[in-house]
């Protein structure tokens, strides 16, 4: 991993609804599992977030 990827963080402490989607990194290609919001930013899935899963 590059400084890049360590730096990817949510910007905000508010919930967010979205989709888990599987994607590589643009800095340095390696692979994780983030969230893809409903207004379309993709946030990495890191150790310690707390998440709620629901079924639709």
């Amino acid at each position: 991993m590059n400084k890049k990827c360590l730096n990817e963080k949510p910007t905000s402490k508010e919930s967010v609804e979205g989709i888990v989607t599987p994607r590589t990194c643009d800095a340095c290609g390696h692979h994780e599992i983030g969230i893809t919001a409903q207004n379309g930013t993709d946030i990495p899935l890191k150790p310690g977030m707390k998440i709620r899963v629901t079924e639709e």
